[in-house]
């Protein structure tokens, strides 16, 4: 291939972007980190080919791939077209969809591809570092009608974690040998994990099944209420997973995290976060007062399935309690700016709250709301407490101009219920007792600090 007549070195070092794909000019491997991913910046062949991605119809770009099962290799297909190019190039990038700056599984590199390391572009293997795939020298198509179709293998990661989403950017060229008159595409593609449960003997034990916020064990679950389930061989030592945006599917949170599952009065219920001696999950949406059974499962609908043994809690509708920052009494809370309020000595960058301040205030266990959202939904707006309820900071009922909301914390699970409120003006300096009384209880003990 003819080299063209600029300054090739200040060039390529000015574009950095997929303009590179086309160059047979030196064989090396294109400049990582223009895919389009937002956790890249967004950078795109945009960068040094004039016109906007997407904006000519007549071509486009797509991604092919499957759902997977951890480790299982499966083959990518990534097609490029354009009825006028004639030279073609493209750059891809898998990430874990619950932090997109990690690379999500490795690829392989082929006479047809090319695997660089990001962020500075040294060959793989790249040793848990980003990788960004191109198209090699050779496989630019020079001089063919499109569409034109890369393959490339792919081994998802091996854990549990959740969904991949693929981010790739394509050039469809004129074969001008310039950086004008070409067209540049983008595509994202979202697999699910289907899910693979390795092979364990271990059979998990149950010890409590406690509210989730108040972890008091005299103290029945709710409805809809996050729970935790205390025990042994829940995961392998050293495994701990917590639900992230991979995990999320139809807007609900999973049934199954890290191969664990958990039943409540017989229904399959959202987990949270999973560790060898913990569960985190929430009661479904019954409206039970009295015994309800729970049991823990690993490997859930696969083969080797493990099931505990039963164990019986106290279930009803309402059974209300705040969440507190650790090893304390004080109320996971917030100021209206969104800052941690607390006591420094408590949290570390905490503040307290002032007298006449508004705060936010969290908790569980709360019972229905206007409008009804099922466990494991994620409510998209407000949804407030259905019950009559009382709220009191310091001892000093709140009136209802100083309750603006109470009710389900938008965006999050549906087990989360946050309260905005303002400190009565004369509430006394020091950590102050805050009571919510509904359906007939009342949430245990639990302060926020005020200070003037």
């Amino acid at each position: 291939m003819r080299t063209k007549r600029v300054w090739l070195g200040a060039f390529l070092s000015l574009c950095l972007c997929v303009a590179g794909l086309l160059r047979a000019y030196s064989g090396r491997a294109t400049p990582p980190g223009h895919t389009g991913a937002p956790v890249d910046g967004g950078r795109d062949c945009t960068a040094c080919h004039r016109g906007q991605a997407n904006s000519d119809a007549r071509g486009s770009l797509t991604i092919q791939a499957s759902a997977f099962k951890p480790g299982l290799k499966q083959i990518l297909r990534v097609t490029l077209s354009h009825p006028e190019a004639r030279r073609w190039g493209f750059q891809l990038t898998a990430r874990i969809v619950s932090d997109e700056s990690k690379q999500a599984g490795t690829f392989s590199a082929s006479p047809d591809v090319t695997i660089v390391c990001g962020p500075d572009g040294r060959p793989a293997p790249c040793q848990g570092a980003v990788e960004f795939v191109n198209q090699s020298a050779t496989a630019t198509f020079d001089n063919r009608a499109g569409p034109v179709t890369w393959e490339i293998e792919w081994t998802p990661p091996s854990d549990d974690v959740g969904d991949v989403i693929f981010y790739a950017a394509g050039l469809a060229a004129n074969n001008d040998r310039s950086t004008t008159g070409d067209w540049t595409y983008t595509a994202r593609l979202r697999v699910e994990n289907e899910g693979s449960c390795p092979g364990t003997t271990r059979r998990p034990l149950l010890t409590a099944i406690v509210n989730g916020a108040s972890f008091d064990r005299e103290q029945p679950i709710g409805m809809n209420g996050m729970i935790t389930v205390w025990g042994l061989n829940f995961a392998d030592p050293g495994v701990m997973r917590t639900v992230g945006l991979g995990d999320i599917r139809d807007g609900k949170f999973p049934l199954r995290l890290a191969c664990v599952g958990v039943e409540v009065a017989g229904r399959r219920v959202p987990v949270t976060f999973v560790k060898t001696d913990q569960i985190n999950a929430q009661a479904p949406t019954l409206d039970i007062n009295g015994p309800v059974q729970v049991r823990v499962i690993l490997n859930p609908g696969f083969p080797n399935e493990i099931r505990s043994d039963v164990a019986t809690v106290q279930m009803r509708t309402f059974s209300p309690a705040f969440f507190m920052f650790s090893h304390s009494r004080s109320i996971a809370a917030q100021h209206a700016d969104g800052s941690l309020l607390a006591d420094p000595s408590v949290m570390r960058g905490a503040t307290p709250a002032k007298p006449g301040e508004w705060v936010v205030l969290y908790g569980t266990g709360f019972g229905p709301t206007e409008p009804v959202y099922q466990a494991g939904e994620i409510p998209g707006g407000l949804a407030r407490l259905r019950d009559p309820f009382t709220i009191s900071i310091g001892g000093i009922a709140l009136r209802p101009e100083d309750i603006y909301y109470a009710g389900l914390s938008p965006g999050s699970i549906s087990g989360l219920y946050q309260f905005n409120v303002r400190v009565p003006e004369t509430v006394p300096d020091g950590d102050v007792p805050v009571e919510v009384r509904i359906g007939g209880y009342t949430t245990p003990a639990a302060t926020i600090p005020i200070r003037r």
